[in-house]
């Protein structure tokens, strides 16, 4: 009888620890896959998202900071959740310049005789932030961001994958923290 019963309380502890692990898993936040031109393959953005920077401020007042930063340089919002923490856009277009910094000094995508590919060429970019609790007055703050050129004659070249130079996300996470920064 006792080994019986040692079974059924082992299945009964297995079988609870798997569903509490299962809805921790459940409420995790879906991993965004975007496609960037230059790239065959859609990315999962939030693997060259940065490593979480701490901000002085509660969740909901760093997600408001963050959509104001994103909307003042005209990166349109197609993701906005604050229920979960992410915002930003997986693929939009522009050229030369986001807000008004010369996108070379965001992306490296190579250089040709008319200069760096990133300030002549279709850059379409996917960019977002995810802001993430720390504590009642604190946020972790993480930004993900992809690029890719094509060339403005059209389709006839291949696009290329630009890499980041850091300095969008610096000036993002930086911003955001000094907006948020209660007086």
């Amino acid at each position: 009888m006792m080994p019986t019963f040692r079974a059924l309380a082992t299945l009964a502890v297995g079988v609870s620890l798997s569903a509490a692990a299962a809805g921790a898993l459940s409420a995790q936040a879906t991993p965004i896959r975007v496609r960037i031109p230059g790239n065959l393959r859609p990315m999962l953005i939030d693997s060259v998202a940065t490593a979480p920077v701490s901000v002085p401020g509660s969740p909901a007042l760093t997600f408001q900071v963050a959509s104001a930063v994103l909307q003042e340089l005209k990166v349109p919002l197609s993701v906005n959740e604050p229920q979960n923490g992410v915002l930003g856009s997986g693929g939009f277009t522009m050229l030369r310049l986001l807000g008004g910094v010369r996108l070379s000094k965001y992306l490296s995508c190579g250089t040709g005789m008319s200069g760096e590919y990133a300030d002549v060429r279709r850059i379409t970019m996917a960019l977002f932030v995810w802001v993430d609790s720390a504590g009642p007055a604190e946020s972790r703050v993480k930004v993900g961001m992809l690029a890719g050129a094509q060339d403005l004659a059209g389709v006839s070249r291949n696009a290329i994958l630009c890499g980041s130079t850091g300095a969008l996300e610096t000036f993002l996470t930086d911003e955001i923290r000094k907006r948020t920064v209660l007086p």
